[in-house]
Formats: C-alpha cells, sequence, structure tokens
C-alpha cells in the first residue's frame, strides 16, 4: 500500500529514481565511484519520500485512532469497520486514510485518482466544509450528504468526511420538485390596435396565425393548454416543462413579435404570467399577479412568480403595446379627488433626488387639493433636488411656503392622512422612507414601468407606462376635475415635467401628450418661461461637455465615465446621457459617476434599446428611454465592464 501511495503522490520522483538508478547501474561498468555516488542518492531520496509516505500514514493512524476513542465499543469496534463509507483529509486536503466501505460504496474498488478531498466534495475544500459541516455531494451516479467531523488530539489534527447515501430519496425529491403545479396566464397585447388597423378578415387571420404560433408552442411541452377567449390563454404545466421554457427562454415571445401578414409586422406581442406554488390554486394566484407584472412592464415579456413572491423575467426588449383609454382616467381623478376630500389632510411626495417631472406632478396633485379645499402640501428633499430652477420658479410667485421638508411632515401624519407618491412607484426610491412607512393611506401616480419592489399597499395605484411623464398623468387628472382652474405657475411647473421626460416632445410622446400640453397652454403655459428651466450654466456646460468627449463606443451603445467634481454632477451626467444620444449610430447612452462610495449610472436610449432591462439587472429601474441605478461600496472600472457584460447580454437576447 505504501508503495502505490509512494507513486501515487510522487510520479515525477519516482520516475527521476528509476532512471537514476538505470543510469547508475550502467556507470558500474565505466566509473564505480561515481556509480556508488548515485546510487546512494538514489537511496537517500527514495528513504526520504518513504518518510514522508510513512509520516502521512501515522499521521492518518493517530487520527483514525483519536476517532476510534470517541466512539463507543456498542457503536462500532474500530472506524475501519464504520457502518458509513468515511474518508479522512488533513488540513491542506490531501487524502490521508478512508475506509473499507468507502472504497466498495464510493470508489467502488477503483484507485483515487488525485489524493484531494476535493475530488469527492464538488471542489470543496477543508475552508468551505468547516462553513459548511453539512453538505450534498455526487460522485459518479450517486448522491451522497456529507458529515464533517474535525479529530483533534495533542498531537495530531486531521478532519473526517462520512458519506450517507441517499440517492434514491434525492431522486425522489428531485421527481417531486419538478412535478410541482406550474400555471401560465398568456394575454395577446392590444388586440383593438390590431383591429382597428386592419379590415375584420384581415384581423382575423392575423389573430388565428398568433393563435397557431401560442398553441403549437404551449403544446411542445407537456401539459394543458387551452384558449379563454378575447385573446387570453391559459397553460398548466409542471416545473420540469417550466425548466424547458426557461432554456428555451419563452420564445413564443419573439415569434409572435415577429409575426407577419403582408411583408409587415403585424404589431402583435404577448404578456406571459407563470405561477409557481405548492398547489393548483396558489400558482394561478400567482400568475395572475405575475401577468399584471408583465403588462405593468410594457408586456411582450413572460414573468414568473414563485411561492418565494421573487420574479424573474424573460423579454421586454421592445417597447410593447400598453393599452391606455380616457375612461381609465376619468374614474381614477373621481377616485382620487373621494380619497383627497375624506383626508385630514394630504402629503405629496416624489422620489429621491426630484426632478422636474416629480415636482411639477405633486405641483399639479397641490392644486387638485387645493381646488377641493383640502389643505396640502409637498414633501421634498431641496438640498438633493434636481428641480432647483422650478423651486426658484415657485419662490418667485410665492408659492414655495407649500414646500416641506420630509422632518416636518412626518409631525403632520395622523390616520387620517393622505400621501400622493408621484414618479416613482418604488418603495425605496421615495423621497422619504419615513414619511412613507408612517404614512397609513398612499396614492400612486407613475408612469415608470412595473418593477419587483412596487408599492402593493396603496389605496389607488394609477398606473400607465404608456404615458410620457407624470406631469402627463397629472394633468389629465386635472381635465377631468370640473373644479381646477390652474394657474400659469402650475401649468409652467407641468409643462416643465412633460418637456424634461420627452425630450422637448421628441420620445413617448402620443396625443394625450400633445392633449396635455395645448391644456397647460390654454391655462397660462410659456414655453420661453419654461425653456428657462432647461438653461445651463458656463461652468456646467464646459463640464458636460467634458463626459461627452470621453465616451467610447461599445455595441452601438455610448459609455462615457464622468471624472468631474460638482455639486450638480447628477443633473450634468443626465444631460450627459441625453447629447451623447444626438451622435449617429448610437442607440443607447450609459454615464457612470460616483457620490461617495456609490457608483451611480444615468441610462438613457432613442426606444430601440430598452434601458429599463439593463439597469435592472444593477437593481435599478426606470423606463424604455430613460433608466438608472445606484451601486454601492463599487468600483467604478468593475461596473463599467459588468455594463458591458450586461450590453453584450441583452444584445444576444434580443
Amino acid at each position: 500500500m505504501k508503495f502505490k501511495q509512494f507513486v501515487r503522490t510522487y510520479p515525477v520522483v519516482f520516475t527521476l529514481l528509476i532512471f537514476t538508478l538505470a543510469i547508475s547501474i550502467f556507470n558500474i561498468y565505466f566509473n564505480p565511484k561515481i556509480a556508488a555516488f548515485e546510487i546512494a542518492l538514489v537511496l537517500i531520496l527514495t528513504a526520504v519520500a518513504l518518510f514522508k509516505i510513512n509520516s502521512s500514514f501515522t499521521t492518518a493512524k493517530k487520527a483514525v485512532a483519536s476517532l476510534n476513542d470517541c466512539l463507543s465499543a456498542e457503536e462500532t469496534k474500530n472506524l475501519d469497520s464504520f457502518p458509513l463509507p468515511v474518508l479522512v483529509f488533513d488540513s491542506e486536503d490531501k487524502i490521508l486514510w478512508y475506509n473499507r466501505l468507502f472504497d466498495k460504496s464510493v470508489l467502488s474498488g477503483n484507485q483515487i485518482v488525485t489524493d484531494s478531498v476535493t475530488e469527492y466534495t464538488e471542489g470543496r475544500g477543508i475552508a468551505e466544509i468547516s462553513n459548511h459541516p453539512i453538505f450534498n455531494t455526487v460522485v459518479g451516479d450517486k448522491k451522497y450528504t456529507v458529515h464533517f467531523s474535525n479529530i483533534s488530539s495533542k498531537k495530531t489534527r486531521a478532519y473526517a468526511l462520512y458519506f450517507v447515501d441517499d440517492t434514491l430519496l434525492k431522486n425522489m425529491g428531485e421527481l417531486y420538485e419538478k412535478s410541482k403545479p406550474v400555471v401560465s396566464l398568456v394575454a395577446v397585447d392590444s388586440l383593438e390596435d390590431v383591429l382597428r388597423a386592419n379590415r375584420e378578415k384581415d384581423y382575423t387571420r392575423i389573430y388565428s396565425s398568433a393563435e397557431n404560433l401560442i398553441e403549437n408552442w404551449f403544446t411542445s411541452y407537456n401539459g394543458i393548454f387551452r384558449a379563454l377567449g378575447n385573446g387570453r390563454f391559459v397553460a398548466i404545466t409542471s416545473e420540469g416543462e417550466l425548466e424547458k421554457m426557461c432554456a428555451d427562454k419563452f420564445s413564443v415571445l419573439e415569434k409572435v413579435r415577429n409575426l407577419e401578414y403582408d411583408s409587415k409586422k403585424a404589431g402583435l406581442t404577448l404578456s406571459i404570467g407563470v405561477g409557481r406554488a405548492e398547489n393548483i390554486a396558489d400558482a394561478e394566484s400567482n400568475a395572475v399577479q405575475a401577468l399584471d407584472m408583465a403588462q405593468g412592464r410594457g408586456g411582450d415579456q413572460a414573468a414568473i412568480r414563485g411561492a418565494d413572491e421573487n420574479y424573474q423575467f424573460f423579454g421586454g426588449v421592445s417597447g410593447g403595446l400598453e393599452k391606455r383609454t380616457k375612461i381609465r382616467s376619468r374614474v381614477m381623478a373621481s377616485a382620487l379627488s373621494e380619497l383627497i376630500k375624506t383626508a385630514d389632510n394630504v402629503l405629496i411626495m416624489g422620489h429621491k433626488f426630484s426632478d422636474l417631472d416629480a415636482l411639477g406632478a405633486s405641483i399639479g396633485v397641490l392644486c387638485i387639493c387645493q381646488a377641493l379645499g383640502k389643505d396640502a402640501r409637498i414633501v421634498i428633499s431641496k438640498k438633493t433636488s434636481l428641480a432647483t430652477p422650478l423651486i426658484e420658479h415657485l419662490k418667485e410667485n410665492k408659492r414655495d411656503g407649500y414646500l416641506i421638508e420630509p422632518q416636518y411632515a412626518e409631525d403632520m401624519i395622523n390616520d387620517k392622512t393622505l400621501l400622493v407618491i408621484v414618479d416613482t412607484l418604488r418603495k425605496d426610491f421615495v423621497d422619504s422612507q419615513k414619511v412613507f412607512s408612517k404614512a397609513k393611506q398612499i396614492v400612486v401616480i407613475d408612469h415608470h414601468r412595473k418593477t419587483v419592489d412596487y408599492i402593493q399597499n396603496a389605496v389607488l395605484f394609477f398606473h400607465e407606462p404608456k404615458a410620457s411623464s407624470a406631469s402627463e398623468m397629472v394633468t389629465e387628472l386635472m381635465e377631468y376635475t370640473p373644479e381646477i382652474k390652474p394657474d400659469a405657475t402650475v401649468s409652467n411647473s407641468l409643462l416643465a415635467g412633460i418637456m424634461l421626460d420627452t425630450k422637448n416632445f421628441v420620445l413617448r410622446t402620443s396625443t394625450a401628450t400633445f392633449e396635455a400640453a395645448a391644456y397647460l397652454r390654454e391655462h397660462g403655459a410659456d414655453t420661453v418661461t419654461v425653456k428657462r428651466f432647461f438653461n445651463n450654466s458656463l461652468e456646467n456646460q464646459k463640464l458636460r461637455g467634458q463626459i461627452v468627449l470621453s465616451a467610447y463606443e461599445f455595441k452601438n451603445c455610448a459609455i462615457a465615465l464622468a471624472d468631474i467634481k460638482s455639486k450638480e454632477i447628477r443633473l450634468i451626467c443626465a444631460q450627459a446621457a441625453d447629447e451623447l444620444l444626438t451622435i449617429n449610430n448610437v442607440n443607447a447612452s450609459f454615464v457612470l459617476f460616483k457620490t461617495g462610495d456609490t457608483v451611480n449610472v444615468s441610462a438613457r436610449s432613442l426606444g430601440n434599446i430598452n434601458v429599463q432591462v439593463i439597469m435592472e439587472k444593477f437593481g435599478g429601474g426606470g423606463h424604455q428611454t430613460m433608466a438608472a441605478c445606484q451601486i454601492e461600496d463599487a468600483d467604478i472600472q468593475d461596473v463599467k465592464n459588468s455594463l458591458e457584460d450586461a450590453i453584450k447580454e441583452y444584445m444576444q437576447e434580443a
């Protein structure tokens, strides 16, 4: 055994010894003295190697003896006949000894290959094993639960692993997990728009083609598929089949998106909500919420929701086709008015680092509250706000008294206080967490696509991903509230918010956007006054140009690392990201900058790249054409490299 251990542990040394010994024997005939020296050297090296091997065996023997001392006579006479496979190794992960059952069951009579314990622990060494003393491993076609034991005596320190063969149990567990029910709810987006754009005969053919694509894809997996009518379907499968769907990345989304009729895109997309749970009822409930999430994020994607309430997303690379009607705005205006009337007071709050849209929408809601005779205040952190020009405009018109800092707002909250949150639906991105957590009644008005951490306890959730801005949505609410007649200050504030998020009516505009602008113009909005809100100082203009000059092109995207210092760095970097979109062949822009230990990314696009999906990989969010993220305790170069990887991954999925 020691000889085999020597050969296996020191193969190079063994080969050299044999080679040297052969030369020594050959040299006896020519120079006996040199031959004698060489033979002596071989013997010395052999003795050293055997000493090391013997030392290892002695360590193993002591370790085993030490462990035997801990075992009672009733349990077993010695470790070699222990009823479980046992492996002993040292602090360098080197195998010292194993019992007969390990040789028979785990090794199946084969010799060990590398003398390293990691060969039988799926790469785990002593450092990882000691932190997780019970773990699973696979050796050959058998699955084991391994228990770790620390062996120590006065002169010996080694470690033992006990292998419990539970292959059958684990296989049954995996089979059970894969057999759990999965419910998928499928909705064809914007069928009404396709119907209006085509003759009924053509619409029928388009819908029939889409239905065939959906049915063929889902029925290729083992389960039940049924059409519910009006562009909605349900499929019931298992976890095992869901794994295959995920591996396929829900290619049905792309198939329906690329569906053509008369040599042009049909314009259909799918929203898929997948629910996972222990039973069908809970899976169906999760599927409903997942479908709502998929549609709230703009459609053309699949959202998977599990029992742990976590989400997984596929698709979302196109703009989607969200349905939007004036009826909903009218209903929301009526519901908001009732909530305001029954409240003791109203607080209005936007997101962190509030911009013109957040403050503009807040001023619009303030106007609604005042028209309904209710006391209201806008909660805003002025020091970190990016809407300084609008704050100055309010001050000039003696309206800044309605702006209060978060610490003062906390004292105004009671059980009947209504908190209206605008321009964000993320609970971790509101201007004040304390104000948010203290409020009992919450209203959300936002146009960003849904994220996993959206506010779920709102009594009224007015969410329109297709709207250009929160200011546009608030303007619509004002139109359907008869008591309201906004003055020029309010109208200017709302128009500024719309112009900011549409980049002066270039991006994400619809007929509703221009109708809102027309309404504001009728009530005194002045485009020249609003344009001044966007003016820059000469210093800021130079810094913005410096960022633009430092940008480089990557996969039709412009990436810049802002190495500047300014109190208005957020505003400057956001403007630089906008300016980078004016460069030819640039479809999206990303500007990275640091504030303290946090790396910030401002992302913009022209619409053909969904920057929200990319920013979500870093815990951020936003809209298809405008998003951002903040990564704490990060290195800006590492974030840049990760951003490039995320862009590559997005391009491959698109």
